[in-house]
């Protein structure tokens, strides 16, 4: 697809507004065209990885590696909910960091800021290793390259398989059965504890980085929606309202608000971080998660309790969330340096370290690196075939590629707390979020008509 020249003016005017006035250090500095870098700065390389918990260690861990390699020192910061809040304070402020890593949905928002650089492939040392579809998300709408894949997943279905042989349940493997069971998990005391407290599916239900919109686009995927049709010449129509997205909001919404009600009642306010502690305390016995939560859980109670099995598929078909992390070179002040870390964060070595030197921290989930086998890096735990296997045949990206896509997710996000917290009607709360994603691209230059 070919960007329009109307595309064009949108990014050049919002790269403008970030870089307006006296041109910001950041914005001066480096190559934002693929071109060759400009000579780099004295100091440290200053990278930025959005992490918490245990993860700083395991980025930690490779960054101490391609130091003692290249004597290239880093200055490492890492946050999580409020990365790219600061990641904005640092452009206004002339002090962008040298390369970040993040998820890959927010590439066209970067992209359109004007913050990051591209990437010419032909001189990136070690891209022709990378599995194929990792690129997916690393591409602008015309195919211009502007990340690096790091790690990739696809979203499993956690259930506790010990509360299915209590209640004599099979594994899932229609949308009949994921309501059939998320009902008994809900109504026939699984834990035996003669209590009613338990429930049967677990969802990050809140606004926050539109974690409602990203957990159900699964299900949206599953019916056989798509969130916009391609009209040709770089331009969308929304079609988040067709017969199969309103199939699959009417039956996640049913989750909430039928009888019985399966989702545990603080979902809607609910990120990932309080979700995995519901699944990890015997709260709730199903999770629709990625495969880095094998750590998280095999350190809590639920150890040995619980398997992972494929999504199973809706009428549309099987598919599951594909994501990605990337690695962006921003418009900093050492880029040469920026991309000889790249290119040693998908090495072999590093791809290994991600996955492996913190057990309790796997920033790398799936190795974009071909020549890394994951089940093999785990010591043979199953679970990672599966895993990869997963990505490989269902895996489906959100579309991260629009201008700004977050912002997009966010309207999603927003309508779906809103219309299932009310229990209200799902089928106009769809045709009222079409209108309001036509509107939004419209604002970010790619709308149809």
């Amino acid at each position: 697809m070919a960007f329009t020249a109307a595309r064009h003016r949108v990014t050049a005017a919002v790269a403008a507004a970030i870089c307006v006035g006296s041109a910001l250090a950041a914005c001066s500095s480096g190559s934002g065209n693929g071109g060759t870098p400009a000579a780099d700065a004295s100091g440290a390389l200053k990278v930025w990885a959005r992490a918490a918990n245990d993860s700083p260690k395991a980025f930690q861990a490779i960054y101490d590696a391609f130091t003692q390699k290249t004597g290239i020192k880093i200055e490492p910061f890492f946050t999580l909910t409020d990365f790219e809040t600061k990641l904005t304070a640092a452009a206004a402020a002339h002090d962008l960091p040298d390369l970040v890593v993040d998820d890959a949905a927010q590439l066209g928002n970067f992209k359109t800021q004007g913050i990051i650089r591209a990437v010419d492939k032909s001189k990136l040392a070690g891209a022709d290793q990378l599995a194929p579809g990792s690129w997916a998300s690393a591409s602008d709408l015309s195919g211009k390259t502007y990340a690096i894949p790091f790690s990739a997943q696809a979203n499993l279905l956690f259930i506790r398989k010990d509360w299915l042989t209590r209640l004599g349940l099979s594994e899932p493997k229609t949308w009949d059965d994921v309501t059939a069971v998320a009902k008994a998990f809900t109504t026939q005391d699984p834990d035996g504890n003669g209590k009613a407290d338990t429930y049967g599916l677990d969802v990050p239900g809140s606004t926050t980085r539109g974690y409602i919109s990203w957990y159900w686009s699964t299900f949206f995927w599953q019916a056989g929606g798509e969130y916009f049709k391609d009209a040709g010449n770089g331009k969308f129509t929304a079609t988040v309202n067709s017969p199969p997205g309103k199939q699959s909001l009417k039956w996640f919404e049913g989750m909430y608000c039928g009888s019985p009600k399966v989702v545990q009642p603080s979902s809607l306010n609910d990120t990932t971080t309080e979700t995995n502690k519901a699944f990890q305390t015997g709260v709730t016995g199903m999770y629709f998660t990625g495969p880095y939560a094998y750590a998280t859980m095999d350190g809590s109670a639920v150890k040995g309790k619980y398997e992972v099995i494929a999504p199973p598929p809706g009428p549309g078909g099987a598919k599951t969330l594909a994501e990605g992390t990337n690695i962006y070179l921003m418009q900093g002040q050492r880029p040469n340096a920026a991309q000889k870390l790249a290119e040693f964060m998908i090495t072999q070595e590093a791809q290994n370290l991600g996955m492996t030197k913190v057990p309790s921290a796997t920033i790398v989930r799936l190795p974009v690196n071909t020549s890394v086998d994951a089940a093999s890096a785990h010591k043979s735990d199953d679970r990672w075939t599966l895993a990869q296997q997963v990505y490989k045949d269902q895996g489906h990206y959100e579309p991260v590629n629009m201008p700004n896509w977050t912002a997009l997710r966010q309207a999603s996000s927003d309508a779906l707390n809103a219309v299932i917290a009310k229990c209200g009607d799902s089928d106009a709360a769809l045709d009222q979020l079409n209108d309001k994603l036509n509107t939004l691209l419209k604002q970010q230059g790619v709308a149809a008509g």
